[in-house]
């Protein structure tokens, strides 16, 4: 085969390969494909969800078709006007022919629920609020500005009445121009005081009659604390009778006397930031574990319980200097009232404190949870029937204890509108903190070398509180 031949075979073969390929990219000739919106006659018409608008048409028309009918529909009223009303939230499109087949219109339809009566509702109702509220695919899309958190919620709570499904289909895009981080600075102060008294005397008396023993005595004892606490405690024993050939008397006596009073006082001051309508936390304390289960094999699950001096507060920014507070401060300890022994294993119980309250303060003003005061009396008395009543000796065969315990808690808590400062303008408390040489601490005793005093602050450049600059 000569060269020119072959050149020839191999452009013919490459146009078996083109051929197709541009047969189906190629209308066949006298073939006209209008694509949405790329007729002479394209419009895009903006359909508010069930209302109507009315198209005018200089020629008449023959014949008019809507793509979706489910989301757009056409009353022809007359040859030259035709009313297209929204049915439901999408996009669909309408062709008008006139009676030569000729496209009179090619209409790009969306349907969209109408914000103008929402906007005009939250200018009256909110003011000062600079939003713009679109409808985009049938949920409510809402920009702009507002001054604080609660002219958001109002905002929201009106848009939420004309959403199809309430706040699900809001989304949210506004920004909010009051500042939303709070400090809140608390102080904890929880004063116990106990008072403990304890007197019991028990008597024995014993009788040895050659090999026969017999004794007879009281065992009373401390009901209301549980036992003896200590204190004094004695005893003394005396032989009554010690003639030949008559039984042997032995009385023996005890008693134990004790008075305790007993002060605590527990104190925490957190200081703690979070974001408008966010929750920050605190605990200074610990967790035990508590058993919850046991699987086929016998071993146990856990799950541990905090307990200490715990906060949780919620701040939502009001308006500038205004803030909604929701606190909620416990204070627990564990206790040996209320636990539970199981197969040998002592669960504690806990004598919690726990106070929840919901305010409203403005930014630096101080707020205080006081008067949760608890007063406990316990008093217990042992006694022998029919002896008590004999005036002095009565004394001597019961046993009396009391326990009186006062607690009071009381919450301070103070919130500020902060920002955050600069790294430079920090101090941490280990500044200047140097361990001592080991001579150092052989022949003098130390454990750390003297702090450096490092620079002086200005303090008409202190910016309190730490880490923040208070307003």
């Amino acid at each position: 085969m000569t060269p020119v031949c072959r050149l020839i075979g191999a452009i013919a073969l490459a146009g078996a390969f083109v051929g197709p390929a541009l047969a189906q990219s190629v209308p066949p000739m006298g073939v006209t494909i209008t694509d949405p919106g790329g007729s002479y006659a394209s419009t895009r018409v903006e359909l508010g969800l069930n209302k109507s608008t009315v198209v005018e048409l200089e020629t008449p028309a023959s014949d008019v078709v809507i793509t979706n009918p489910a989301i757009a529909d056409a009353v022809v009223q007359t040859s030259k006007r035709i009313i297209f009303r929204g049915v439901s939230v999408g996009q669909t499109n309408a062709i008008i022919f006139d009676a030569g087949g000729r496209q009179l219109a090619n209409l790009d339809l969306n349907v969209e629920l109408k914000t103008s009566e929402l906007e005009a509702l939250i200018k009256k109702h909110v003011p000062d609020a600079r939003v713009e509220v679109e409808s985009a695919n049938g949920r409510m899309l809402v920009s702009g500005f507002v001054d604080d958190a609660s002219q958001m919620d109002q905002v929201r709570e009106i848009i939420g009445l004309y959403a199809p499904t309430g706040m699900d289909d809001i989304l949210n895009l506004v920004e909010i121009a009051a500042k939303d981080q709070v400090l809140l600075r608390v102080k904890i102060v929880e004063m116990q005081r106990g008072v403990t008294k304890q007197l019991g005397i028990n008597l024995t008396g014993t009788s040895v009659n050659d090999d026969i023993t017999s004794s007879i005595g009281t065992v009373l004892g401390f009901n209301a604390t549980g036992g003896s606490q200590g204190g004094l405690v004695g005893s003394a024993s005396a032989v009554l009778n010690r003639a030949a050939g008559v039984p042997q008397l032995t009385l023996d006596a005890s008693f134990s006397a004790l008075e305790r009073i007993g002060l605590s006082r527990t104190l925490a001051e957190p200081n703690i930031v979070a974001i408008s309508g966010e929750t920050g936390d605190f605990l200074a304390g610990g967790e035990f574990p508590i058993p919850v289960s046991v699987d086929d094999q016998g071993r146990l699950g856990i799950e541990f319980k905090r307990f200490g001096v715990s906060l949780a507060f919620t701040p939502v920014v009001l308006s500038e200097g205004r803030i909604h507070l929701k606190v909620s401060t416990e204070v627990s300890e564990l206790s040996a009232q209320g636990s539970v022994n199981i197969n040998g294993l002592t669960i504690p119980g806990l004598s919690t404190r726990r106070v929840t309250s919901a305010v409203e303060i403005p930014s630096g003003s101080s707020m205080m949870l006081a008067g949760l005061i608890q007063s406990t009396s316990r008093q217990g008395m042992d006694q022998l029937p029919g002896i008590n009543e004999v005036p002095v000796l009565g004394a001597l065969f019961q046993s009396r204890d009391f326990v009186n315990s006062e607690t009071e808690l009381v919450v301070v808590v103070t919130p500020y509108l902060v920002d955050p400062s600069q790294p430079s303008d920090l101090r941490s408390p280990d500044a200047g903190y140097s361990l001592a040489s080991d001579l150092e601490a052989f022949l003098f005793g130390k454990l750390n070398d003297m702090y450096s005093r490092g620079e002086r602050i200005d303090p008409a450049a202190y910016q309190a509180p730490v880490g923040f600059i208070e307003e």
